[in-house]
């Protein structure tokens, strides 16, 4: 349990993205490929995710539905990513992206195209939250649970990779401690707070749509 947050508590620390590249031409003036810049690298994600949210719906649900790093979530990805080439990729050629990115990057996607009545209807139903916390994702849970229009706020008014995102943090600091495991030395990473919110407050609205999908069924 601890070794699991020590990566995510409650000094805040500035993450740097993974390795990513751009087509011929697009950074500077080379005519091979060059390497992304950190602010390339995060605006990418943030296109990434509201392309694949518009374009591929389905299978982004999907994705998200897979519990992280489990062999459904490699297959949902592989879907995801079929192809050599994919056009909400934009000028980026090839990305060693991380899946936890990736995730929140479409969850927020989602989240942000969902039908304002639908959102309303299912975060108005609340979210149990969990009775142990083991994982950034229950952190996540636990914490939109408690504050939905502070978590909504959070996305809506801050971009990620940014400064904003990281002032943000630090004022909500403050209402992570009844969702992190006791006694636990933690060190938070916006990003991946970010990625986690965004995720959380996905399925929160989206859980109640398919539970009322299937009743009515």
């Amino acid at each position: 349990m601890k070794n699991f947050w020590a990566f995510i508590g409650m000094l805040v620390l500035v993450a740097s993205p993974v390795q990513a590249q751009l087509a011929s031409g697009m950074s500077g003036f080379s005519s091979a490929p060059t390497s992304a810049s950190e602010a390339e690298y995060w605006i990418m994600m943030r296109r990434l995710g509201a392309c694949l949210a518009d374009s591929k719906k389905g299978r982004s649900i999907e994705f998200l539905s897979t519990t992280p790093g489990s062999p459904e979530e490699d297959a949902a990805f592989q879907t995801l990513f079929h192809r050599n080439t994919n056009r909400c990729m934009g000028n980026f050629v090839s990305a060693n992206m991380l899946r936890a990115h990736i995730r929140g990057s479409i969850a927020e996607g989602l989240f942000e195209l969902m039908p304002s009545d639908r959102r309303a209807e299912g975060l108005s139903l609340g979210n149990a939250a969990p009775k142990t916390v083991t994982s950034l994702h229950d952190f996540a849970a636990c914490y939109v649970g408690a504050n939905q229009a502070d978590a909504i706020q959070f996305l809506n008014e801050t971009k990620v990779g940014s400064k904003g995102e990281v002032a943000a943090i630090r004022q909500m600091v403050a209402d992570f401690s009844p969702c992190l495991p006791v006694g636990a030395e933690v060190q938070i990473v916006p990003i991946d707070i970010r990625m986690a919110i965004a995720e959380a407050l996905f399925h929160s609205a989206n859980r109640h749509h398919v539970s009322n999908s299937q009743v009515s069924q």
